[in-house]
């Protein structure tokens, strides 16, 4: 079998280089281990980066303090600035919650 001239040439799917997380994930996962609705955190002071997805809807008012645990010797807090509700086609509900968030030591 030959390859037409004109077809594009096959590229091989990225690779994550670590497991996925909330700061790697393109978006989040087209069904969860539920298919329930997901949260997810934006740090606007971070570039707009998600640093959380959280499972299930969580809804805080605009204006409200927020602290995000990032790993085990950091945590963000912050005020959330806006939030939505994304409902798509054959895709879970989305929460989505961006805050300026500071990152501080525990």
């Amino acid at each position: 079998m030959t390859t037409r001239e004109d077809a594009p040439a096959a590229t091989p799917a990225p690779t994550p280089a670590a497991p996925p997380t909330a700061w790697n994930w393109p978006r989040t996962p087209l069904s969860n281990r539920y298919g329930t609705t997901v949260t997810e955190i934006f740090d606007n002071a971070a570039d707009g980066r998600r640093v959380a997805v959280i499972e299930g809807g969580v809804w805080p008012t605009v204006g409200a303090d927020l602290t995000v645990h990032e790993d085990a010797t950091h945590v963000r807090r912050g005020t959330v600035t806006k939030v939505e509700l994304i409902l798509e086609f054959r895709a879970p509900a989305r929460v989505v919650v961006w805050a300026d968030l500071a990152q501080e030591p525990l």
